[in-house]
């Protein structure tokens, strides 16, 4: 199987999961790795306690259920920024807490790796009571996160041609990805990261942050909830069916998760027996394959037809952005399951996905270095994290994006581009 740079890390792989540390530390860490390689669902207290190389009976010592455990989980990541972040940036001088603010959020969210990466994927598996905490939680960080930019505009710091809120969505993308595809082994150490973001977020990645063609679009109400094109074409008669399984797959899969959805559940929402189902399919594992083989294929072929005609190469990196965010929203659940759930394919579907996935990665690097080289984006940031932050930038907004929200895909794209490319750092007036 041809090396993934997303594959989750193993439980003992890292150094935040040691012999010697604190039992509830360990016990949230290992946790957290393993819901994030096999999914919470998927994850059995036995497994769990196995990793930790005690008897099962004895996990109950410190939680209550497995659910307490991932709230916990989510708690204990939220509460670390809230005590790491604000205090740091109180601390600094004014000029410098955006900086200050980048690093930490990056040291604090790399340290705690696992349960990060566990926090940003398996929301929907609180009851309520605990989602509304955890969500209280999470609010009252990126409140703080707004605020601090909010006055750096104030202070003319930062660009005021963007509300902080979307600034502030943003930086959070770009930074939260790294959770995904940082490796102690292979990246830059965590501070390199903060500051290769920082500077990436400030400036941007065009060469010259003036040029004529990047400006912000218009954020008025006239323009708000302009309508999402339809997911589906029409289909031949006899594919029918098999579309309508896949639509209510992707509903359940993105709302519950693949381990936690029956095939029952798929054809209850269908109107059909259960048997019925496998006329059309072999199992279950075929409605998620074909979720994320279809994504992958229709985003890619939507990026290459939007970019196949455009010669500049800082216009193509600006197109490729736009065409990237309207086709991944049009299709958002598809995306949002692909992205969550493809480790829980066989081994042999998944090298198929993951082929399909680094393809494009690999078609949005290439758009980059060739805009590199001709000197249209800087070349002090390797391409490869040029890459990563921009794929962040775009795929994190499958977490929050909202079809009725103010923006419409084609308009958040542009506003992505433009902070991609000309970063937040006040834009001066065009010499004549």
């Amino acid at each position: 199987m041809p090396t993934d740079p997303y594959r989750p890390i193993a439980p003992s792989a890292t150094a935040d999961v040691q012999s010697d540390a604190p039992t509830v530390d360990r016990l949230l860490d290992t946790a957290a790795g393993l819901f994030w390689e096999k999914g919470y669902a998927a994850t059995t207290t036995r497994e769990i306690a196995s990793a930790l190389r005690i008897q099962q009976a004895s996990l109950y010592y410190h939680m209550a259920s497995k659910e307490d455990l991932l709230h916990k989980i989510f708690v204990s990541a939220l509460e670390q920024f809230l005590a790491d972040v604000p205090a740091a940036v109180h601390a600094a001088a004014p000029r410098d807490r955006i900086h200050v603010l980048i690093r930490v959020h990056v040291l604090t969210l790399l340290k705690y790796q696992r349960r990060n990466m566990t926090m940003l994927t398996e929301l929907r598996s609180l009851s309520p009571r605990h989602r509304d905490e955890v969500v209280a939680l999470r609010e009252r960080y990126a409140d703080f996160v707004r605020s601090t930019l909010k006055d750096a505009q104030v202070a003319g710091q930062i660009r005021d041609d963007i509300p902080a809120s979307y600034l502030s969505l943003a930086l959070f993308n770009m930074l939260n990805w790294a959770a995904r595809w940082f490796r102690e082994n292979r990246d830059p150490s965590p501070d390199q990261v903060a500051d290769l973001f920082f500077r990436l977020f400030l400036e941007g990645a065009a060469a010259n942050r003036g040029h004529s063609s990047l400006r912000v679009p218009e954020l008025t109400p006239s323009l708000k909830a302009l309508p999402v094109r339809a997911r589906k074409q029409s289909k031949p008669a006899e594919n029918s069916t098999v579309e309508r399984l896949l639509d209510a797959a992707v509903a359940l899969f993105s709302r519950q998760g693949y381990a936690a959805t029956s095939t029952r559940e798929v054809a209850a929402l269908l109107g059909m027996q259960k048997a019925s189902l496998y006329y059309h399919i072999e199992s279950k594992e075929d409605l998620l394959y074909f979720i994320c083989k279809s994504a992958l294929e229709r985003i890619r072929n939507d990026v290459e037809k939007a970019i196949q005609e455009v010669q500049d190469p800082l216009e193509r990196t600006r197109v490729l952005i736009v065409a990237h965010v309207e086709s991944m929203l049009r299709d958002k659940d598809e995306h949002a399951t692909a992205l969550t759930e493809m480790y829980a394919l066989s081994k042999d579907r998944l090298t198929q996905i993951v082929a399909l996935r680094e393809g494009y990665v690999d078609l949005v690097r290439s758009v980059l270095h060739e805009a590199q080289k001709a000197g249209a984006l800087r070349d002090d940031i390797d391409v490869r994290y040029l890459n990563l932050g921009l794929l962040g930038l775009m795929n994190r907004v499958l977490v929050w994006y909202r079809r009725r929200g103010p923006l419409s895909p084609g308009q958040l794209g542009q506003l992505l581009a433009v902070i991609f490319l000309t970063g937040v750092a006040p834009v001066k007036p065009l010499k004549n």
